[in-house]
């Protein structure tokens, strides 16, 4: 079992401690020394209302359809299939949204674990023990990132799926062979200068994309991990990753063709917008502008 931080650095404040007991925790899922945490003071209504608007702005609140995937293949390679999205009712039905105050107190939470882990192991091991959000009911394992530190090229899709579930590991099965071929047409493989990743770290459920509630939870655990790979460039798959890390509404048709910045720990890394694996398994068409995308991620290699 990969270490976790040590929970005695972990300290909570009274106003996240009330944030906990509003959601009925009473006591924080990091284990450690009682003495560490502040006995929880009931919070005001206004202290709750002054948070909410900044979180609201952070993470989106309208449902994420699932997408649907089929089969194809890039020219010269042998055809390959993806697993279907499930669209099946106990996986379709619509979920409450919610409120940015519930969102600000699991975000406190992993916001915690993960600032106090000072390597990737220690990171893996502050997810591995996180039950901040529902997808741990589900998921068979954590999914935190496969490659090399200090990449030219860091990877970042919606969540992890079956393959990756079962085997730990990101980017697996169909879609990951896809990119691993896509990588290659630029020079770049996964054993050599990439480091992959996702936005949430467990499975979704059914293989449904993962909700912002999800998002915003397990974003604290994505920052992390960016201070410590130190990526040259990030690449960015899909409408999910997309805007969920530029913070943003836009569609996915207007984020790529230009070349954006993400800050991170006060450093600005260059961020480029292209289409899920997974869709162009689905739309082969789009494979065409995928293809420019990888051209203008490559004018930024070193």
């Amino acid at each position: 079992m990969t270490p976790g931080p040590d929970p005695k650095t972990m300290q909570y404040t009274a106003l996240q401690l009330a944030w906990l007991h509003e959601l009925g925790i009473d006591k924080p899922w990091i284990p450690g020394d009682a003495r560490a945490v502040a006995p929880a003071t009931p919070a005001t209504p206004k202290s709750a209302e002054a948070l909410a608007p900044s979180v609201e702005q952070s993470v989106q609140t309208q449902p994420i359809a699932a997408r649907a995937d089929s089969e194809t293949s890039l020219p010269g390679s042998a055809p390959v299939r993806a697993a279907p999205r499930a669209t099946g009712a106990k996986h379709a039905q619509a979920v409450a949204p919610m409120s940015a105050v519930s969102i600000a107190a699991m975000t406190a939470l992993t916001s915690a674990a993960a600032g106090a882990a000072p390597d990737l192991q220690s990171l893996a091991g502050a997810a591995n023990a996180c039950q901040t959000c529902g997808l741990c009911r589900e998921r068979t394992q954590v999914v935190m990132g496969q490659g090399m530190t200090q990449p030219a090229i860091m990877v970042i899709g919606d969540g992890p799926g079956e393959q990756e579930d079962r085997q730990g590991l990101p980017f697996m099965a169909e879609s990951g062979l896809l990119l691993d071929q896509m990588l290659a047409t630029i020079d770049s493989a996964r054993t050599r200068d990439v480091y992959l990743a996702n936005v949430v770290k467990c499975r979704p459920p059914g293989n449904r994309l993962p909700r912002p509630d999800e998002i915003a939870a397990c974003r604290p655990y994505l920052l992390r991990q960016f201070e410590l790979v130190r990526p040259f460039s990030i690449l960015a798959l899909g409408r999910v990753a997309a805007q969920s890390l530029l913070n943003t509404e836009e569609p996915l048709q207007n984020l790529r063709g230009r070349v954006h910045q993400l800050e991170i720990a006060g450093q600005q890394i260059p961020l480029v917008v292209s289409y899920h694996t997974g869709h162009l398994l689905n739309h082969p068409a789009d494979k065409a502008a995928a293809w420019q995308d990888l051209q203008l991620l490559r004018t930024l290699r070193r």
